[in-house]
């Protein structure tokens, strides 16, 4: 049966679901909650076949996600924003159960002990706590934020490693990392959880594991992207780490002269 589309009023025939012209959907039915959180989770999020399909693939055979989407074949798989927000939506999780769990405020008290049966000064002592509870806490606090951040910083190392036109760009390099950097945070997110509510005290050596571990998986995805040999891979991971080690230093020099003027100017 044919009937007229309610928002630019062609005709949808027989057996279609969607619009031809505008690719709205045909609701039938009257509205209830159930069909907004389907619709909330599919328009926002992509939280249906999309979402299982990538994070397999992303394991599987990550060229196929990541190249599909630089080169255009985007329907099979959850794009690379919506991935990314919900590994920040994962993280916002995670530092709310940190939090809720003192973490921080047990780390402290361990740091404190610490200094102490080091012969710190308390003058020592009391400028290393206000400077935790200035950027410490503000760096577990905004942990989604600096997510974000880190992405730019890791593209910028990989498009100076993989310089030349068979490799990505610079907003490529953002694409890949946007996966990469997202389904490392959704896979151990997950299990940091499951450790937090079992070993709490284990939580603070979760980065020792799984930074190494995201490494060596951005490593196994060049090479599925890019056909790399293995000497290519290695030459290149070494690049990388020469490159990353130059970056790290470099902004960390340009926070201590930004950090530096904004005290004399507040000073002042």
């Amino acid at each position: 049966m044919e009937r007229e589309c309610k928002n630019c009023k062609e005709m949808i025939y027989a057996g279609k679901g969607y619009c031809a012209n505008c690719g709205s959907k045909w609701i039938e039915n009257r509205i209830t909650m159930k069909q907004v959180a389907r619709d909330f989770s599919d328009i926002y999020l992509g939280l249906d076949t999309k979402f299982g399909r990538t994070f397999i693939d992303l394991f599987r055979r990550p060229e196929a996600v990541i190249n599909g989407y630089i080169y255009g074949r985007r329907v099979n798989y959850m794009d690379a924003i919506r991935y990314l927000l919900l590994a920040v939506f994962m993280t916002g999780i995670y530092s709310y159960f940190l939090k809720s769990a003192h973490i921080y405020e047990d780390m402290m008290a361990q740091q404190q002990a610490l200094y102490e049966d080091l012969n710190y000064s308390q003058e020592q002592i009391r400028f290393t706590q206000e400077f935790n509870d200035r950027y410490v806490k503000f760096l577990y606090d905004f942990q989604g934020f600096f997510l974000m951040l880190t992405i730019p910083v890791l593209a910028l190392v990989a498009r100076f490693s993989f310089w030349g036109k068979r490799y990505y760009n610079f907003t490529e390099q953002l694409v890949f990392f946007m996966y990469t950097y997202s389904h490392a945070v959704l896979t151990t997110t997950p299990f940091s959880l499951l450790l937090l509510l079992i070993y709490p005290e284990y939580t603070i050596y979760v980065g020792t594991i799984t930074l190494p571990l995201m490494y060596l998986y951005n490593a196994y995805c060049y090479k599925q992207c890019f056909r790399l040999s293995n000497t290519e891979l290695l030459n290149k991971t070494l690049l990388s780490l020469v490159i990353g080690f130059a970056v790290i230093i470099a902004l960390t020099v340009i926070g201590m002269l930004t950090g530096v003027l904004l005290a004399l100017l507040f000073k002042t």
